[in-house]
């Protein structure tokens, strides 16, 4: 039953206040109720007139007139602290899987009073506090932690008011249509070792079981008897021993395979984000090797955001999920 008043609730959202980008705050966007004090203090009021009609007392009713006069100018000024004012989503930050995600909303006021004591936050996200008394507009952050990769919709954001007084809350719920993009919790692991193989640059090397041919050097005791060269050694009548050189050069370009790197679906993705970080911090060249995918080597930060949104995305294009 809750499950259902609460879609039947965001659907009517939905059609009230529809999601945009920029939206201003009318008298349709905004509710407004009594808190506990102000339903403490409606209370206090009548109990009041009661007293002052059984004792008929002419200070009483003064009193209770007063303060109710000064109720109800209180709901107008909570409202019009909330009424014009324009929200607008500015921008987000990318983050990883469990941190908070930095979101920055932007505040405006259309007309010239100020707005102040106005907080905002989303559905367990951190509350922050925000005001437009000195300056037409302001920028605040907010955090919401993300619990899975992919795009982050932080849903709707509430904005509420206690101003003046705290007698009465003025809110009300507002789709920014926000995303921010999350990338795979990094798993650091060592990073795969370099490939060798018949290539014309890389770090030169000197395996055992190479097969690519360099040069010729006299014989050193330990060198395998097959890379003898017996014709010179018969020419010499024995006096000269030299073998052949086999080398090879290491490839200085890192490949991450999604298909060799070991466990699930999510840990591949885990330790594929470490290794690019890795690389990154240690200004190797990397390339990726994705399912459908394949990113040439590259170093910096834009390919290191490339090779991220491609982990963060992967599998989820079946669902559609891959832009916002």
């Amino acid at each position: 039953m809750a499950a259902a008043l609460a879609d039947r609730f965001s659907a009517w959202l939905d059609k009230r206040i529809p999601p945009a980008s920029s939206i201003t705050l009318t008298q349709a966007k905004i509710f407004i109720f009594p808190t506990k004090v102000g339903f403490a203090f409606s209370a206090l009021l009548v109990l009041m007139v009661l007293l002052a009609i059984n004792n008929q007392s002419s200070l009483v009713y003064g009193i209770a007139f007063v303060l109710g006069s000064m109720f109800l100018v209180t709901i107008l000024h909570t409202f019009r602290n909330l009424s014009g004012l324009r929200l607008e989503f500015q921008s987000a930050r990318p983050g990883f899987v469990g941190e908070d995600i930095e979101f920055v909303v932007r505040l405006v006021r259309l007309q010239g009073r100020g707005r102040e004591g106005i907080q905002l936050s989303w559905p367990n996200g951190i509350p922050q506090w925000g005001g437009v008394f000195s300056r037409e507009a302001d920028s605040v952050r907010l955090y919401v932690r993300a619990q899975e990769r992919g795009w982050l919709n932080p849903g709707r954001l509430l904005i509420e008011i206690f101003f003046p007084l705290g007698l009465l809350r003025a809110w009300t719920w507002v789709d920014l249509d926000a995303r921010a993009l999350v990338y795979p919790r990094p798993e650091f692991m060592p990073l795969p070792s370099a490939s060798s193989g018949r290539r014309d640059e890389g770090v030169l090397i000197d395996p055992r079981d190479s097969e690519d041919f360099t040069d010729i050097r006299e014989y050193v005791p330990g060198d395998p008897i097959k890379h003898v060269i017996w014709r010179s050694f018969a020419r010499t009548g024995g006096r000269d021993m030299v073998v052949k050189r086999y080398a090879s050069y290491v490839e200085p370009r890192l490949w991450f395979d999604f298909n060799q790197v070991p466990g699930s679906v999510e840990e591949r993705l885990f330790r594929m984000t470490g290794y690019a970080l890795q690389a990154t911090r240690a200004e190797r060249e990397f390339g990726l090797v994705m399912p459908g995918k394949r990113y040439e080597p590259g170093i910096g930060d834009t390919h290191l955001e490339a090779v991220l949104r491609t982990l963060a995305l992967h599998g989820l294009e079946k669902n559609g999920l891959e832009n916002p």
